[in-house]
Parts: C-alpha cells; sequence; structure tokens
C-alpha cells in the first residue's frame, strides 16, 4: 500500500509539474512565433503618375504630384490618404503640384498651377479642410519649395515677381502680402529649410542677395550670406541630421571637397558622407534615428542600394531591395506618417511588388 500510495503521489507529481511547465510556456518563448520585420508595401492601388510631394495634414498623409488618379479615383494632382484609402481635396489643381506646407493651420499647395478647386491661384492656394483659396494674386511662374520661417511662409521656386512685386525667385507670406526677401536670389530656388535661426535656400542659383552662393545661400532676416564655397552643381533637398545641414543633389564637390550628391555643413565646413552615392540624390529626411536618402542611383557607400538608403553616421545600407519598376526610377519625396516612412516618386514597385509612385516602408 505505501509502495503504490508513492507511486500515484510520484506520477501525479509529473503530472501536475508537466502541466506548470507547459501552461507557463507563451507565444513569446515560442521560436516558431514570426518575427516583425520592415518591408515595403503599396498605398492602396496608388496613383497614375508621379507624385512630387509630401506632408501631413489633419492626421492625413497629404500627395501632391503629377497625377489625376490616386487609388482609382478621380483627384487631380492632390490626394489624401487616411491610412485605408485615398481621397480628393475638392477638385483639385489644373496642373503640377511641387511642393507642400502647412501655415496657419492651412495646407499649403504650390505648383505650376493657376486654379485651384475651380477658382484663380496662381502657383500657390490654401486649403482650409473644406475648400481652396488663392494667396494674394500669387506667382508668375511655378513654385518649387515651400517652408516656414520667422512666422512666415516662404516659397521658393522659378518665379520673378510674387502678388506682382518683384520678388527674385523667392518671396514671403504674411497672411496678407508678398513680400521679397532682400533682392532675392539669381535663379532658380528647389529646396527651403530652417537651420540654426536662418532660413536656408537651396537650388541652382549662384548669387544671392547680389552674394556669390553657389547653390545654397542662408537668409538671417536682413541679408544673405553663401555656405562656405556652396555646391558646383544643383542642390535638390534639405534636411537636418545629427545637428547638421545635409544637402543632396546632383553635385559631386561641397566646400572644394569631393562629395558625391550628399554632404554635410556643420556651420562652418562642408564633409563628405563617406563615399556618398553613385546618381543623384532628391529626397531627404530622418527616420528611425538614420539619414534616409532617396533619387536615382544603385550605390551608396559601395554597397547596392536601389533609390534608397540609409547613413547612421558611419555606414551606408540599404532599404530592402529598394524602389524600381520604371526605366529611369527615381524617389521624389519623403514624409513620415504612422510611425512608417512614405516615399513619392516616378517608381511603379517597392521591394519587388507593386507599388504606384508611392510606398510606405514599415515595421510588419
Amino acid at each position: 500500500m505505501r509502495l503504490a500510495r508513492f507511486l500515484y503521489v510520484m506520477t501525479m507529481g509529473i503530472i501536475l509539474v508537466v502541466g506548470v511547465l507547459v501552461a507557463g510556456c507563451s507565444d513569446d518563448d515560442n521560436p516558431a512565433k514570426p518575427q516583425a520585420t520592415w518591408s515595403w508595401s503599396p498605398l492602396g492601388t496608388g496613383m497614375n503618375l508621379d507624385v512630387q510631394s509630401l506632408t501631413v495634414y489633419d492626421n492625413k498623409l497629404i500627395a501632391g504630384g503629377q497625377f489625376f488618379t490616386a487609388g482609382g479615383v478621380s483627384a487631380n494632382r492632390i490626394a489624401a490618404w487616411d491610412g485605408t484609402s485615398w481621397a480628393p481635396l475638392g477638385t483639385g489643381m489644373t496642373d503640377y503640384v511641387n511642393a507642400l506646407a502647412i501655415f496657419e493651420n492651412k495646407l499649403i499647395a504650390g505648383g505650376w498651377f493657376t486654379t485651384a478647386g475651380g477658382v484663380s491661384a496662381n502657383r500657390i492656394a490654401a486649403w482650409d479642410g473644406a475648400s481652396w483659396a488663392p494667396l494674394g494674386t500669387g506667382m508668375n511662374a511655378s513654385v518649387i519649395a515651400l517652408s516656414v520661417y520667422d512666422n512666415k511662409l516662404i516659397a521658393g521656386g522659378r518665379f520673378v515677381t510674387a502678388g506682382g512685386v518683384g520678388a527674385n525667385h523667392i518671396a514671403a507670406w504674411d497672411g496678407t502680402t508678398w513680400t521679397p526677401l532682400g533682392t532675392g536670389i539669381n535663379d532658380g530656388v528647389c529646396v527651403l529649410i530652417a537651420y540654426d535661426n536662418k532660413l536656408i535656400a537651396g537650388g541652382w542659383f549662384t548669387a544671392a542677395g547680389g552674394v556669390s552662393a553657389n547653390c545654397i545661400a542662408a537668409w538671417d532676416g536682413t541679408t544673405w550670406t553663401p555656405l562656405g564655397t556652396g555646391a558646383n552643381i544643383e542642390i535638390d533637398d534639405l534636411t537636418i541630421y545629427d545637428n547638421k545641414l545635409i544637402a543632396g543633389g546632383w553635385f559631386t564637390t561641397a566646400g572644394g571637397v569631393s562629395a558625391n550628391h550628399i554632404a554635410a555643413w556643420d556651420g562652418s565646413a562642408w564633409a563628405p558622407l563617406g563615399t556618398g552615392v553613385y546618381g543623384s540624390v532628391s529626397a531627404l529626411t530622418v527616420f528611425d534615428n538614420k539619414l534616409t536618402a532617396g533619387g536615382n542611383f544603385n550605390i551608396a557607400g559601395e554597397v547596392s542600394a536601389t533609390n534608397i538608403a540609409t547613413w547612421n553616421g558611419t555606414t551606408w545600407a540599404p532599404l530592402g531591395t529598394g524602389i524600381d519598376g520604371t526605366d529611369n526610377p527615381y524617389i521624389l519625396a519623403f514624409t513620415i506618417y504612422g510611425n512608417k516612412l512614405i516615399a513619392g516618386g516616378h517608381f511603379l514597385t517597392a521591394g519587388g511588388d507593386s507599388a504606384k509612385y508611392i510606398a510606405e516602408w514599415s515595421l510588419k
């Protein structure tokens, strides 16, 4: 009896222990559980033509460009994505949207158009969530860049008049009127950003405020100054990373030193980012604590990277298999939406899958 009771107790004890061990297992301890990975995905069925600008407004992703359908619905050059579907913003524009910004709680669009929402709006217009309105009499030629500086909306581009007054390629809107920034810039402005309490303009110009400034210059509210000797060819985009101003474009030298299409300005001198990229850089942002560069290239820092790559301060790395799908693919714009990196441009695939002109890089 004692032996039988002992064997019974021992048997039940083993069963209980095994039961506790099994009950204690969770999915997190199961090596078979799929792990989240970074990957590319489309945003619905995308657009029918290029996406040239991106921003976030009213908790929605806003895309502007050449397209006139988004997600299969009519959306003339501008559309909003709510995380599920695309929708137009009124009747949109008559021509390309090149730049987007937020000013006085309104969405500002700049481009080639002359009407927005069916009303006259020369190259620039504001969306209040319900309708489009012009900003004064607008510009006489295209707006390519928008930013906010000193509580004013700043526009740059090909124009030489704004609100009917002379404004060489750059002007400020205070909510009522347009004014020039000194004597302006002598040629096209592609990008604007605030850095070190100054407004920085990049483009294909050679002078700003009457002084030599090769493709990049700073406005302090009163005067224009160059950033060293600038770049040897066009600057297309600017961002801030590691407290430095990062420039991307077509250039191969910055500040007189070799810098393949991307370089950093620390406030006093230019420096390359490794060996740079082999091709043009037309879009820059910071995502996941890394600098992200997009454009038309296939190598970054000596590693294969199809039109998009990241820089961690030391080395370059690709983002998956990149973005491709056309004879001449390129990325034109970035923004961050819902903790995801959004890329827009001229492409049809992202990560090897269909993604027409817009895609997201996210953890899945």
